[in-house]
């Protein structure tokens, strides 16, 4: 896929990503009881589901940080913080339509920490087979939960990736260390998810099962993975409204108000700390000798 059909592609999954939210909007708008739902929950927030909410979202962006940190520290310069500052500015620049956050953190890691363009762009596909990886390990421990008699196995499998933080016992010239702690921080990420979605649907008066909350992790963790939309803009709001019938938990208007609401979350906690940490990536890239421009300009042989 050459350069043009990938910008047309972003363009494209943006527009449709704005129109599916857009979408949301309506559905919820055309419902009575949701809008109800979502009146209570924002004229009388409950402090502690909010408290709950927001530290689950900096744990969801701690999680995505040790991912990357796991699969880069040794190529190159780079402290846990700034990585987690270079996520986050790059969720906050991935909203636009051609996804500048990847391509900006991708040249940002060679100009500033020495890691190599390739090593970095190696990293993305390393994460992308670890979160598909972990997204379907994560939706077999539900299915064993909620559909089989198997539900001690099933929480097993659910508790089985946290064993894989005794990586940082392993030493470092044992290559496996890092993809074990990579999957560990993934999981840190995924769980993060889930009691977000515990949360939001709890402001709403929906009450989740644990296996409930799983799924719905699961299936936000699948949207995100989405090539050429943006943080999972629109996918992620009607994936979650139409699973809800399907797993006989929640209607597809509170699905699609309660992924508002985590949309909304994003705003209020990750998008401050992005746009907070760009000025400071910014003076990083010149004090490299780089300048920010430089980085727009880059390119990914």
């Amino acid at each position: 896929m050459n350069s043009t059909t990938k910008t047309t592609a972003r363009i494209v999954g943006f527009v449709v990503g704005l129109a599916l939210v857009v979408a949301a909007f309506i559905a919820i708008a055309t419902s009575a009881p949701t809008i109800d739902q979502l009146r209570g929950c924002l004229v009388k927030p409950d402090g502690l589901l909010v408290l709950i909410v927001s530290l689950a979202a900096l744990g969801s962006l701690i999680g995505s940080t040790g991912l990357f940190y796991a699969l880069l520290r040794r190529s190159g310069s780079i402290r846990f913080i700034e990585m987690g500052k270079l996520i986050a500015a790059s969720s906050v620049l991935n909203y636009a339509p051609m996804r500048p956050g990847l391509v900006s953190r991708i040249a940002y890691q060679h100009l500033a920490c020495g890691i190599p363009m390739r090593q970095s762009v190696l990293s993305v596909v390393e994460a992308a087979l670890i979160c598909a990886l972990t997204v379907l390990w994560l939706a077999v421990s539900v299915a064993l939960v909620q559909w089989t008699n198997a539900r001690m196995l099933g929480g097993l499998c659910g508790a089985l990736p946290i064993l894989c933080g005794i990586a940082f016992a392993i030493p470092e010239r044992i290559g496996l260390r890092i993809y074990l702690q990579a999957i560990f921080w993934r999981w840190i990420d995924l769980l993060s998810w889930a009691v977000r979605y515990w949360a939001v649907f709890a402001m709403l008066g929906v009450e989740l099962t644990p296996e409930s909350a799983g799924a719905a992790a699961a299936i936000a963790g699948a949207a995100n993975m989405i090539p050429f939309i943006g943080n999972g803009l629109g996918i992620r709001e009607w994936a979650i409204g139409l699973a809800g019938p399907a797993l006989a938990t929640w209607t597809t208007d509170t699905g699609l108000a309660a992924e508002l609401l985590n949309r909304a979350v994003d705003l209020v906690v990750v998008v401050p700390l992005g746009c907070a940490s760009m000025p400071g990536i910014a003076r990083r890239i010149r004090s490299a000798g780089a300048s920010p421009a430089s980085i727009a300009e880059s390119r990914i042989d």
